[in-house]
C-alpha cells in the first residue's frame, strides 16, 4: 500500500511568529482518519520569526527528531543544556516518561525554517543526541538523503517519506516540497536531489 499525502492539503497553525503545517491531525485541526502512520503522529514544518520560539513544554512517550533548513534552533532541555542546532544536524530527544523543553530561534534578525517529526515509544528513560543522519530511533532508522538515482529504500515493513526541497520521484510519484509518501509492504525506489527525510519501520 502505498498514499501520496500533498502539501496542499496540510493543516495549518498560525499565533505570533509562528506558521506551522502539519502533515498529521493536531491540535483544533482533528482528523480521524489522519491520526498517524505507524509510530509517527506529527511532521510538522515550522517557520519562525527572529526570537520566536516554543516556550517551555512538556512531552511524554515520544521521540522527537528536529531537522534544520534554514536558520539555527536554540534547544534547552533537562540534562542536555543549551544546544543551538544548525543545518545538517539531526537534534534527536526520547521524552521517555516525561521532559520538558523549549525550541526558539537562535537568531534576532534571521527566520528559522525547520522539521519536526513525533514517534510514539513505550521507552520510560529519557535519552538525547545531536549527530549528522542516519540515527536509530526505538522503532527503526531516520535519514536525510540528498541525492538517488532509481535507488531503492533499506528494507522494513513501513516507511514514512517527506520532501523537505528539491525534486523528487518516489514509488513512481513526483513530489514537491512538503509532500510525503507512506508506505506498507512495498519496495520503494526513489530519483531525485534535495533533502528526503525517510523513516524506515522496523515493527
Amino acid at each position: 500500500m502505498i498514499s501520496v499525502h500533498r502539501a496542499a492539503a496540510r493543516f495549518r497553525t498560525d499565533q505570533p511568529g509562528i506558521s506551522t503545517r502539519h502533515s498529521f491531525s493536531s491540535g483544533r485541526h482533528y482528523d480521524p482518519a489522519n491520526l498517524g502512520f505507524g509510530p509517527v503522529v506529527a511532521c510538522d514544518e515550522h517557520l519562525l520569526d527572529p526570537g520566536a520560539g516554543f516556550a517551555r513544554h512538556a512531552h511524554a512517550r515520544v521521540e522527537l527528531i528536529s531537522w534544520v533548513l534554514d536558520g539555527q534552533l536554540r534547544h534547552r532541555g533537562p540534562g542536555t543544556g543549551e544546544h543551538v542546532i544548525g543545518p545538517g544536524q539531526a537534534q534527536y530527544q526520547l521524552a521517555g516518561a516525561g521532559i520538558e523543553h523549549s525550541e526558539v530561534n537562535a537568531s534576532d534578525s534571521q527566520p528559522l525554517h525547520f522539521l519536526q517529526l513525533w514517534l510514539t515509544t513505550e521507552e520510560d528513560v529519557p535519552d538525547y543526541d545531536l549527530t549528522r543522519p542516519p540515527l536509530r530511533t526505538t522503532s527503526g532508522a531516520f535519514d536525510v538523503w540528498a541525492r538517488a538515482t532509481d535507488d531503492r529504500l533499506p528494507d522494513a515493513g513501513m516507511h514514512f517519506v517527506h520532501a523537505a526541497t528539491g525534486q523528487w520521484t518516489v514509488a513512481g510519484h513526483e513530489l514537491q516540497p512538503g509532500d510525503s509518501v507512506r508506505a506498507v509492504g512495498e519496495r520503494v525506489t526513489v530519483d531525485g536531489a534535495g533533502q528526503l527525510l525517510v523513516l524506515a519501520v522496523d515493527h
